[in-house]
């Protein structure tokens, strides 16, 4: 291991969202030699004591640490209308379960061939009249099959198409320019190795770049569990986070009700795909009372 301050501390500025542990700076594994923990842990002393420190121990459990914020801006939230979600419509009709405010992140999280990117492409088509869309896209199945899918939906998409499609793979944040826009990122990849943790933190660099704005991210996610890989930290930022898998959604969780007395967290609908939707058509949507 050969980490300097720069890479620590580049590290701490660009990828941590939260507390972490000294050992786990820049994606490290291996168990640490005494000379390198040593090193390490007078790193971590240096960049808490110098005259801008970029973060602080947490006193409480030894080698904890926390980035420290900069650039805080002043919020004006008495003129904010509380009764103004923000004006997006979601497939299977969630809006009635729903609230969705102004800059936050809704996940789709799927297993294969669940309907991941049928659902996203279905958030594009329904919006594309009334807000401005764009389509963050890893163009896996390349521009043929993005065409065929839109093609077939029963959505007709005009000719040009009223949203624009980007060719991206990562650093999602990046492409989040402009406000009062809805982002469709279809998806972030699961990291190679188990860095899966990075997910989470990608999540919430998007977040953190909407101006009046909502993100709609696709992840993937393990055949029999609700959460992507990345488990909670893909969790913590979303405002709706919803599961599909083998012709099932259910919504894991949903931060505001769009009725107050009925909370929609855990419920569930069955659905059918359309034979000749190439995946973007989902019929005879159900309620369902099974449990997981």
């Amino acid at each position: 291991m050969n980490i300097t301050r720069f890479d620590v501390e580049t590290w701490i500025k660009t990828v941590a969202t939260g507390e972490f542990h000294y050992t786990k700076v820049c994606g490290l594994k291996a168990r640490l030699e005494p000379s390198q923990d040593n090193k390490l842990r007078g790193i971590m002393y240096e960049l808490c004591h110098s005259e801008k420190p970029c973060c602080e121990s947490i006193g409480r459990r030894d080698g904890y640490y926390r980035p420290i914020q900069e650039g805080f801006e002043i919020v004006h939230w008495q003129e904010a209308n509380p009764n103004i979600g923000f004006p997006i419509i979601l497939p299977f009709d969630l809006r009635k379960y729903v609230w969705i405010d102004p800059n936050t992140v809704i996940i789709f999280a799927g297993s294969k061939s669940a309907g991941k990117t049928g659902a996203l492409y279905r958030v594009v088509a329904l919006n594309m009249n009334g807000v401005r869309v764009k389509l963050l896209s890893n163009m896996e199945g390349g521009e043929p099959q993005m065409r065929r899918r839109f093609d077939a939906m029963d959505i007709e998409i005009p000719e040009p198409a009223p949203f624009e499609v980007l060719h991206i793979t990562e650093n999602f944040h990046d492409a989040i320019t402009e406000p009062d826009t809805i982002y469709v990122i279809d998806y972030i990849d699961a990291p190679e190795g188990s860095d899966f943790y990075l997910i989470g933190a990608m999540i919430t660099k998007v977040r953190r770049k909407l101006r009046n704005s909502v993100a709609v991210i696709g992840l993937q996610k393990p055949f029999g569990r609700d959460l992507a890989f990345g488990k909670e930290q893909t969790l913590k930022d979303a405002a709706l986070y919803v599961a599909m898998e083998a012709n099932k959604i259910k919504i894991v969780d949903a931060k505001v009700a769009a009725n107050k007395k009925l909370h929609p967290k855990n419920m569930q609908w069955t659905f059918q795909f359309d034979p000749n939707g190439e995946g973007t058509n989902f019929s005879n949507i159900v309620p369902s009372y099974e449990e997981g």
